[in-house]
C-alpha cells in the first residue's frame, strides 16, 4: 500500500480545497461541501411547496406539481445534469458548470423532497387541523403553525436519507469537468498510476465522515422538543 505517496500535503490540500491556494479555484471536498449544501437548502424549500401543491385539493395546484414530481423522479439525474449544462446556450443563456449541477441537483432532489413531505402531512392527525380551526386559526395560520412543523418532524428520518443522497450526487458534477472530490481524486490517481485503491479509499472516508455528520446532526432534530425550540426561532 502507497499510502505515503497518496497522503501528502499537497494531495490533502488539493482533496480538501482544490486549487483554492494556488489559483484562486475552490475544489475539491470545499465546493461538494458548497453545491451539496447550497442544493439542499433550496430543494427543501422548493419541496416544500411543491408538497403543498400536491397535497392541495385544487387541480390548479396539484396537477401540475404531480407532473413535476413524476416527471423529475423518472428522469436519470445524469440526463438533468447534461440538459441543464447544454441546453441554455440553444436559448442565449450562458450557465456555468456550478450553476448547471446546482439546478440539476436542486431540481431533482425537490421532487422527492415534495413526495416525503406530502408524506409527513399525510400522517397527521386530522383532529390537530380540526382543533386549529375551532381555534379561529386561518388557513395560512394552519399550514404555517400546525401542519408544516408535524410534517417536517415526521419526515426527518427520510429526509435525512435523501440529504445523504445529494451530498453522494454532487460526485456526478466530474462529468462536466467540476473538479468537485471525486474529481480531484481522479486526477491524483491519474497522476500517480499505481495507488488507485488508496485513492478511491480516501475518498470513500471523506463522503464517509460528511454523510456521518449529516445523519448525526439530522438525528438530533428527532428530540421532538430540541425540533419546536428550533422551529420555533426559525
Amino acid at each position: 500500500m502507497n499510502w505515503d505517496k497518496v497522503w501528502t500535503i499537497n494531495n490533502w490540500e488539493r482533496l480538501l480545497f482544490g486549487d483554492l491556494f494556488s489559483k484562486g479555484q475552490v475544489g475539491g471536498l470545499l465546493l461538494t461541501l458548497e453545491i451539496g449544501i447550497l442544493a439542499i437548502l433550496l430543494s427543501t424549500v422548493f419541496g416544500a411547496v411543491l408538497g403543498v401543491m400536491r397535497h392541495s385539493r385544487n387541480p390548479l395546484a396539484w396537477v401540475p406539481a404531480m407532473l413535476y414530481i413524476q416527471t423529475l423522479r423518472n428522469i436519470p439525474l445524469l440526463i438533468l445534469i447534461f440538459w441543464a449544462f447544454f441546453v441554455p446556450p440553444y436559448f442565449g443563456w450562458e450557465t456555468s458548470q456550478f450553476t448547471s449541477v446546482l439546478i440539476a441537483l436542486t431540481l431533482f432532489t425537490a421532487a422527492y423532497i415534495a413526495e416525503i413531505l406530502r408524506g409527513g402531512i399525510r400522517a397527521i392527525p386530522e383532529g390537530d387541523i380540526q382543533a386549529a380551526r375551532a381555534l379561529g386559526l386561518g388557513r395560512l395560520q394552519i399550514q404555517l403553525w400546525v401542519i408544516l412543523p408535524q410534517a417536517f418532524y415526521n419526515m426527518i428520518p427520510a429526509i435525512s436519507g435523501r440529504y445523504i443522497v445529494s451530498i453522494k450526487n454532487t460526485s456526478l458534477a466530474f462529468l462536466i469537468g467540476l473538479a468537485d472530490l471525486t474529481e480531484v481524486g481522479m486526477q491524483i490517481g491519474n497522476r500517480l498510476m499505481t495507488s488507485p485503491v488508496e485513492v478511491y479509499m480516501t475518498l470513500l472516508m471523506l463522503y464517509f465522515i460528511v454523510n456521518r455528520t449529516i445523519s448525526y446532526l439530522t438525528r438530533l432534530l428527532e428530540n421532538k422538543s430540541r425540533f419546536n425550540r428550533l422551529f420555533m426561532r426559525v
